[in-house]
């Protein structure tokens, strides 16, 4: 498992370099603008692209075919790209989640003002990506690059047809902040029968 992450992370070095400079500026955007609110959303969705680009680069290299004859479960080939999709996401949040802290210490109040965006952002975008892990799995991330996209603006266009419609939302933000322990727990069930439908059609694959 080590050696699946590492390799993960040592063959899209240049592009988490990449993707690190732009979440620098994007949250220097956010200290010096309006708000790190929508800085932090996405930060996160972003950083679970990162996944993505994982499976194209390995389908491109042919990894996929050469690391099933490797000394590797294909369990834990599916765990590696799930522990990964966490690593960036969390990795985004913590640092979008620690800005917010310092600005809040700098502006007096409250330590804990604003952080239950970065814990909202990575729930939600952990229910995108238990749709599209098992996705990219069954297809592969050239087949279905439309499906992606069309999964990935449904929460922008959803909230873009709010804004020109005037409709009220049904819950407040402090309805939303007291539901966080249950989108928590959603979330997590979530991503576990996710991974089991995962493992279920990686083990029936055949290369």
């Amino acid at each position: 498992m080590k050696g699946l992450l590492l390799n993960e992370f040592l063959t899209m070095r240049k592009v988490i370099a990449m993707y690190l400079g732009i979440l620098i500026l994007y949250y220097a955007f956010g200290v010096f603008g309006r708000g790190m609110a929508g800085v932090q959303i996405f930060a996160v969705f972003f950083s679970a692209m990162l996944v993505i680009y994982s499976f194209s680069y390995e389908e491109k290299s042919g990894w996929i075919s050469y690391v099933n004859v490797l000394p590797v479960s294909r369990a834990q080939v599916v765990l590696s790209k799930y522990i990964l999709s966490l690593i960036a996401m969390g990795a985004a949040a913590g640092g979008g989640a620690l800005i917010q802290t310092i600005m809040n210490l700098k502006s007096h109040v409250r330590l804990d003002n604003g952080l239950w965006v970065s814990i909202m952002a990575f729930c939600v975008a952990s229910f995108f990506l238990s749709l599209i892990i098992p996705i990219l799995f069954k297809m592969g991330a050239e087949k279905c690059r439309i499906i992606l996209v069309v999964i990935f603006l449904i929460p922008f266009m959803t909230i873009m047809l709010i804004e020109k419609t005037g409709v009220e939302p049904a819950f407040t933000i402090q309805d939303l902040i007291a539901m966080t322990p249950l989108i928590v727990l959603c979330a997590v069930i979530f991503m576990i029968l996710s991974c089991m439908l995962t493992l279920r059609i990686y083990s029936k694959k055949e290369f």
